[in-house]
């Protein structure tokens, strides 16, 4: 979670800059962190009618609570909504409760946006508190948390608080069908439309509409495990499950909680780098339509199919959308094994309950990729697509079960993701980065030739698409420096036309985002291209010689990365058009979505390839756009803590200021899943072999001044990380140098007693601590 910021043409006094904008142009911090935010909801959930004349959605308008349902009506080109508090009062009692209680609070958002800072934060701190002794939940509105379909028709089910709900077609009013204390969930019509499953604990439920008959289809399981995920063949004869088990407690460690009068040591568990996996999977298939009488030769129970048992080495299990073959008589799977690398992909046959090898390769990429191989059937079953990196780079690839051979049906130095295959089994629709590495755009591609199209004609990202059976339409969610984030129809027989659904965010947003950053590469000491986005001041010069800041991640995020055209961040902003800086983010070996040399660098050499490119990388800047070789900062969250840190301590003549938040310092302490898949190998009840990446044995090298901020509760990076290194970097005399910022109640990413405006207000003076630039403009008058 890297930092944001800001800027304005202005630069400091003494060690720096000179403000230049007019005083009515200034951009203050009140400006970017507004008591009323400026983005709305976006769309989620996105579904095609079986007949493709509509898609269906979740969403609201910026000022309207939760998520509604939606349609569009490709036929009409109109929007409907289908829920609302009104449509629901008959049903929610609490509904009437929910809108006095919204009332109230607009009234109330008035007067807050009146208060003064002081007034401000004496009126959180009260909330906080009323929040915090409350002993039972407000009033609310959530809206639909999802819905489904019907495969052969345009009825809906739905479901709002836990209960399900019925739209017999879009134009109905809702039927309730359940009224239960229970959550019901993953809702599915099943049968021609004629019933439906549903999930609720941890029971899987048949029910047909117009019977008060209900048939749970999940059997005991041989393990005793609960169903993790399922999958119902076509046609309703067997199910699939998936389900994991512990094996015995996990380890637990200690943290402290400084709540209360006194403090308290509480236990969370923890698997760290040394630990064994202390859980087992269970692929399961069970014949639901098959009792005694049709089957008097066997027990009844499940099919045990494939299983992990958990111990040093993880192997993953690989279960796509949609596993089952199209006539219901077969389903694949894969499975990898994480320290060897290997990839399998298996067809099972559950009337034979014969496990078929199909498939064995090396995956050497990022850890996380063969999670993301969704291997598929094709609509005629003669092939099975999937998604492998065996090229270097993530794309589509074919398996014929019949030869065991696969053929790589798209090819590029880029990172491409399967989503759909189109009902007449011609066209396969990909999002890919064949344009750019910062743009995600939407492509067909021909089944028999790999030939691909371009469907998307703006810059920007495109994100969970979502594309009608007949492939005429693709619905998602596009964003770029140029267009706030909304729901857009992409018309695929005429490539470029596109229309916007939604009108998600409130007006304003316009005035403070005042730059617009601009894409860069260069080549790094390997002759590897690496990207980034920079903001520059007004006015900028080379001869200003600015301070450069570098906002840095580095690690990880199987699909997500920073360099992405519409990642805005308005204290990039701040600090570029307010402070004058420099301002760029980078994404250096070791981040997702450039390949497999990239996703898989931090493997024994944690951070070392970053410092690498990042120190090319202001070299580069500083050649192309002259920025100050003595104000050069580095800044990061989570990963990117440690990152920062770790340039601070290995790049020292480089990095003359650091920021690092929440970073793990010891990889021996963090989750034996990530660890061992993107550190390195360490074997059970040995965390030396990981202690040698320890930021302890290197913050000595320390030159330059460092903020390090943590939250206290967190239980994702533990505190003890932050203090295991500051008391290192005290050992060594460093102390002057740092300032140890802490959250007594933060998490992750704080949350706690220090709010994202305060985290970046301490970040912004202790850079004018140390560089000695301008305070920002005074904050606005009430």
């Amino acid at each position: 979670m890297p930092i944001r910021r800001l800027s304005l043409a202005t630069v400091l006094c003494a060690l720096a800059l000179a403000a230049v904008a007019p005083a009515q142009d200034q951009l203050t911090l009140d400006d970017i962190f507004p008591r009323k935010g400026y983005t709305g909801k976006a769309a989620e959930s996105l579904a095609w009618s079986h007949d493709d004349r509509y898609l269906a959605y979740r969403w609201n308008p910026y000022d309207d609570k939760g998520y509604d349902l939606w349609l569009y009506d490709t036929k009409s080109g109109k929007s409907l909504r289908l829920t609302s508090m009104d449509v629901l009062e008959p049903f929610d009692r609490e509904i009437p409760k929910a809108r006095e209680r919204y009332k109230k609070e607009a009234e109330e958002e008035q007067k807050v946006l009146r208060m003064s800072n002081d007034e401000y934060r004496e009126y959180r701190i009260k909330k906080r508190e009323e929040d915090e002794k409350r002993q039972e939940p407000l009033p609310s509105y959530p809206g639909v948390s999802e819905f489904a379909w019907g495969k052969k028709s345009n009825q809906i089910l739905f479901v709002y608080k836990g209960d399900i709900y019925h739209l017999k077609s879009p134009e109905a009013k809702p039927e309730r069908l359940t009224k239960t204390r229970g959550q019901e969930a993953q809702v599915e019509f099943v049968d021609d439309d004629k019933a439906f499953l549903y999930r609720e604990g941890g029971g899987i439920y048949r029910r047909a509409f117009g019977d008060t008959f209900v048939q749970q289809l999940n059997p005991p399981l041989p393990n005793g495990g609960d169903v993790d995920r399922y999958w119902l063949s076509p046609d309703g004869s067997r199910m699939i499950i998936v389900s994991s088990k512990s094996k015995g407690p996990s380890r637990q460690v200690d943290y402290i909680v400084y709540r209360d009068r006194f403090a308290q040591a509480r236990k969370t568990d923890r698997d760290v780098a040394d630990d064994p996996f202390n859980y087992e999977t269970t692929i399961y298939c069970a014949d639901l339509d098959r009792g005694p009488s049709e089957d008097p030769k066997t027990d009844g129970k499940p099919w045990e199919v494939w299983k992990f048992p958990g111990g040093e080495e993880l192997i993953y299990d690989i279960v796509g959308e949609k596993p089952w073959s199209p006539d219901s008589k077969k389903f694949v799977f894969a499975t990898y094994k994480r320290d060897q690398k290997v990839f399998e992909v298996f067809e099972a046959d559950p009337a034979a309950k014969k496990l078929e090898p199909l498939y064995k390769a090396t995956m050497d990429g990022e850890h996380t990729t063969a999670t993301l191989a969704n291997p598929t059937y094709l609509p005629d079953g003669s092939k099975i697509l999937l998604l492998m990196d065996l090229s270097g780079f993530r794309h589509a690839w074919l398996l014929d079960p019949k030869t065991k051979g696969a053929t790589q049906l798209t090819k590029g130095d880029f990172e491409l993701y399967p989503d759909r295959v189109s009902k007449d089994g011609t066209t396969l629709f990909v999002h890919a980065q064949k344009e750019h590495p910062a743009r995600m755009d939407l492509y067909a591609v021909d089944l028999a030739t790999g030939q691909m199209r371009r469907l998307t004609a703006k810059d920007g990202v495109y994100e969970n698409p979502e594309y009608s059976h007949d492939g005429r339409w693709a619905a998602a969610m596009h964003r770029s420096w140029t267009f706030r984030p909304e729901l857009v129809l992409v018309d695929a027989k005429n490539p470029g036309k596109e229309r916007t659904l939604t009108a998600s965010h409130r007006p304003g947003f316009e005035k403070v985002y005042k730059l617009q950053p601009r894409l860069f590469s260069y080549v790094n000491r390997h002759g590897q291209t690496i990207h980034g986005y920079i903001y520059l001041p007004p006015g900028h010069r080379k001869e200003d010689k600015r301070p450069l800041w570098i906002n840095v991640y580095g690690g990880p995020l199987t699909t997500g990365k920073s360099v992405n055209d519409g990642a805005i961040s308005l204290v990039d902003v701040y600090m570029a058009y307010t402070l004058g800086m420099v301002v760029a983010t980078i994404d250096p070996r070791g981040q997702s979505g450039y390949g497999n040399v990239f996703g898989k660098a931090n493997f024994e050499q944690p951070g070392k390839p970053q410092v690498e490119d990042l120190v090319d990388g202001v070299r580069y800047i500083q050649q192309t756009w002259g920025t100050d070789p003595a104000k050069t900062a580095v800044s990061g969250w989570s990963f990117g803590g440690f990152q920062a840190q770790m340039c601070m301590y290995t790049a020292p003549d480089v990095f003359t200021l650091g920021v690092a938040g929440a970073g793990p310092t010891q990889w021996q302490n963090y989750n034996n899943w990530y660890s061992g898949g993107v550190i390195g190998k360490s074997r059970i009840g040995k965390p030396e072999d990981l202690d040698k990446f320890s930021l302890t044995h290197v913050a000595k090298n320390l030159r330059s001044p460092l903020l390090l901020i943590h939250g206290m509760e967190d239980l994702n990076v533990l505190f003890q990380d932050t203090v295991a290194v500051y008391r290192e970097l005290l050992k060594w005399g460093k102390g002057p140098l740092v300032e140890l910022v802490v959250d007594p109640t933060g998490g992750h990413g704080l949350g706690g007693d220090i709010d994202y405006r305060e985290q970046i207000e301490i970040m912004l003076q202790f850079v004018r601590k140390w560089w000695g630039v301008a305070p920002p403009p005074p904050a606005k008058k009430d």
